[in-house]
């Protein structure tokens, strides 16, 4: 079979998503299902199957949600929406929106100074932390343990002083 010619092609956007906390890392399909819900909530049935949303591309902090041409302004009111995936509270924030999916790509590579190569595993008040170090900014402090994690927020004057 043939492809289709570029003039009959479905016509697509692509928009890029930023998934904070950016440790959350939610897989593929949990990601899917919640925007999915979003947009079904937000605009109902007949309008979600208009926007044929689709997750294409999902690494780190960053992900690439498909749509119809069109339909951006409502699936990115719907991304608004979303407060967690699964048990995980998350927001989705739309960064960019172009016509492929190379460009976004090109975009996260841009944009990817990324607190996780900063990652350091440290000892603070007697308790062991993850300790996530943003450039210039702030270092968060995500506590090591399975029953309950403390998240501490430090910035740079908090550790000089000590």
């Amino acid at each position: 079979m043939k492809p289709r010619p570029p003039s009959l092609r479905d016509k697509r956007r692509y928009i890029l998503v930023r998934i904070f906390p950016p440790w959350s890392n939610p897989g593929t399909k949990d990601l899917f299902l919640a925007i999915q819900e979003a947009v079904t909530s937000a605009s109902g049935d007949a309008a979600a199957s208009v926007v044929q949303m689709a997750v294409v591309y999902a690494a780190g902090e960053f992900a690439v949600v498909r749509c119809n041409r069109g339909t951006e302004k409502v699936l990115e009111q719907a991304l608004a929406t979303v407060f967690c995936i699964g048990v995980c509270p998350v927001s989705l924030r739309p960064v960019a929106t172009s016509g492929t999916i190379l460009s976004l790509k090109e975009r996260i590579a841009k944009m990817n100074r990324g607190p996780f190569p900063e990652k350091q595993d440290v000892k603070h008040d007697g308790k062991h932390y993850d300790a996530y170090r943003y450039p210039g900014q702030k270092i968060d402090l995500l506590e090591k343990g399975f029953k309950s994690r403390e998240l501490l927020f430090l910035t740079e004057e908090d550790i000089e002083d000590k």
